[in-house]
């Protein structure tokens, strides 16, 4: 038997209505990725698909024990998960613990299809329905349209599925979907079934009991499903009985007519041990059918990852909701962890920068005071020097003040006191007094004219005026021995620029 894991079997019904299979397109979703676990066995064995083109592509293979966790970076939540729920983990129901019925139904839009089955379940669990969980599976018509769709039906005790889920739980393993793997190569098998009676036996050997699910396909329709439980492989009389009831119930009720061409799906040493009993049984030729690598049935499901949560999923709706609360939870905890931390780092380099800043603040203010420091000494020197050139300048007045006295003082009169007066505040630099005969009074007047006009050289080499204001004080008489002389008095103010006479102001 041949096994197509790229074609998904549900969508690919060559006379079904060319509407309802683009509704069934539109409604399935292209997933990055898809793990899928079987745990069914005594051993555990993980796939990981990645999408590539439009199939997917198997890129992780993992096989040990049944307690061994599945690595974390396999199956961390997507973040798509809160606002768009898809099938990321894969998880297998075996198919012992399944009761599958199948059921014809008028096409419709599936949101519709979803109540009907609801309606049936009541009629058809085998417990009560609030002990089991359901879900349903549109099976592939090969035949001719009939307005009418092959729905399956699929139940399995609560307690069970959840058994199942605790030990998914306990290997780090958190299923979005929960299905029924030979449900796969059932569909299969209706594309080689052709348009009379067949069915289609696949047994499976777990835990040393043998277990066959029962596939009967009529005019390229899926008719029923059961499952058979043997209490040994070599048994096979507790399987013939089996389908020869179920046979003579198919004829009673009309679905079956004509001979029926028996399928064996079974592995090389069953279908050796079988086969002359089934032949024996049937009363013509069973056809033998290699089954599917296990790898090729994980990728077929990969491939149909996409379809809505709500079909052939065994999932729980209350462990969906929770699941989805967790996706929502962690997804603002690890919001409010990547605020906080950039919070503290926030916080963090405010301070660096904080402290970063006062050392420079610091630095800064020490050496502004050190150049305060430096400019006082500066200024301080330099009025120093200021002072020193003025009085340098003033003395160099004071000789040359000499220098004009003694060329233009007359020979009559006598010069009994000279002062230099180097106060900034007074404009009386240079104060003359002595004495002259009576009859010589008007060299007073000649000498004070002579004064005015004294020239000398500038710091520029000009010839400037060495006094601005050459004034007569007075003349008084002279009293002692000498009656006949009288004393005079003249106040010279230099002409040197002010400004230059004062010291700089002090900087602020």
């Amino acid at each position: 038997m041949t096994f197509d894991s790229h074609t998904p079997p549900a969508d690919s019904a060559d006379n079904a209505p060319v509407a309802l299979r683009a509704r069934r397109v539109q409604r399935s979703q292209t997933l990055s990725a898809c793990n899928v676990v079987d745990c069914t066995k005594d051993h555990q064995q993980f796939w990981r698909f990645a999408s590539s083109g439009r199939s997917m592509k198997l890129v992780e293979v993992r096989d040990t024990d049944l307690d061994v966790p599945v690595p974390r970076q396999f199956v961390s939540r997507d973040l798509s998960q809160m606002w768009k729920p898809h099938c990321q983990n894969d998880a297998w129901l075996p198919m012992e613990e399944v009761y599958f019925h199948v059921l014809q139904m008028p096409e419709c839009e599936p949101a519709e299809l979803l109540e009907m089955v609801e309606v049936q379940i009541e009629r058809i669990s085998p417990h009560p329905v609030a002990q089991v969980v359901w879900t349903y599976e549109v099976a592939p018509s090969f035949g001719v349209d009939t307005g009418q769709q092959t729905v399956v039906a699929i139940m399995a005790e609560r307690n069970v599925v959840e058994d199942h889920l605790e030990r998914m739980e306990a290997i780090g393993y958190r299923p979005d979907r929960l299905e029924v793997p030979i449900l796969r190569q059932v569909f299969e098998a209706g594309d080689l079934a052709g348009g009379g009676a067949s069915g289609w036996i696949y047994p499976r050997v777990r835990k040393g009991k043998l277990v066959c699910l029962v596939a009967w396909w009529t005019e390229g329709k899926l008719s029923d499903i059961s499952i058979v439980h043997m209490s040994a492989i070599g048994k096979l009389n507790e399987l013939t009985e089996q389908l020869t009831s179920s046979a003579w119930a198919a004829e009673i009720a009309g679905s079956l007519q004509g001979p029926v061409q028996w399928h064996l799906v079974a592995d090389h040493d069953i279908a050796e041990q079988w086969l002359p009993t089934l032949n024996e049984w049937a009363g013509r030729g069973v056809q033998v059918h290699r089954p599917p690598e296990t790898a090729a049935l994980a990728a077929a499901c990969a491939q149909q990852a996409g379809r809505p949560l709500t079909e052939s999923n065994l999932l729980p709706p209350e462990y969906r909701d929770r699941c989805h609360r967790d996706d929502v939870d962690r997804f603002w905890l690890g919001l409010a962890g990547v605020m906080t931390v950039l919070y503290a780092l926030f916080v963090g380099a405010y301070f660096y920068l904080s402290g970063n800043l006062a050392k420079d603040d610091e630095l800064v203010k020490s050496e502004r005071d050190a150049l305060k420091k430096t400019m006082a000494g500066m200024e301080e020197e330099e009025e120093k020097f200021h002072q020193k050139r003025l009085y340098d300048n003033l003395r160099l007045k004071a000789l040359e003040c000499m220098q004009a006295i003694a060329e233009t003082l007359p020979e009559t009169m006598d010069l009994e006191d000279f002062r230099f007066n180097d106060k900034k505040e007074s404009t009386k630099n240079l104060t003359l007094s002595g004495t002259v005969a009576l009859a010589e009074e008007a060299k007073v007047d000649e000498f004070r004219e002579m004064l005015s006009k004294v020239k000398v050289m500038d710091p520029d080499k000009k010839e400037v005026s060495l006094f601005a204001n050459v004034g007569f004080e007075r003349i008084v008489d002279v009293r002692g021995v000498d009656e006949a002389r009288k004393r005079w008095f003249i106040t010279c103010e230099l002409a040197m620029d002010r400004e230059k006479r004062e010291p700089k102001k002090k900087r602020e």
